[in-house]
């Protein structure tokens, strides 16, 4: 049973040079769990985070995994699993970029009742 729910997300990105940047998004979406994995879906409209138009964000929870699914937009599916790096391509108006992760954590405590997801890269 998918459940209305409250969506935060915060980043934050260091740079070598000693610098941070901050991201911090609140927005409502979906939430719910099939087979023990966990999906939530939102919506991104072009004055959030992405000036460019409408993005519908999926994330996919699993066992050791999040998986990350931005559709509209901008075009990217990004999967996080501690230690192992993954390729993808963030495809926008203006290109595409090549990006590589490779989480050093990859955490999770949800539950039917929501909780969080972290990752640290």
């Amino acid at each position: 049973m998918q459940k209305n729910a409250t969506v935060q997300i915060k980043g934050t990105q260091k740079y070598p040079e000693g610098q941070e940047d901050q991201q911090e998004l609140l927005t409502f979406g979906k939430f719910y769990e099939r087979n023990g994995v966990f999906y939530v879906v939102y919506k991104e409209e072009g004055k959030n985070t992405t000036d460019l138009g409408e993005v519908t964000t999926f994330i996919t929870i699993k066992a050791g995994a999040v998986i990350l699914n931005r559709k509209g937009a901008v075009d990217l599916t990004q999967e996080f699993r501690k230690g192992i790096l993954n390729n993808s391509i963030y495809t926008t108006c203006y290109g595409k970029l090549w990006l590589s992760v490779l989480p050093h954590k990859v955490e999770s405590d949800l539950t039917v009742h929501g909780g969080r997801i972290s990752h640290r890269i």
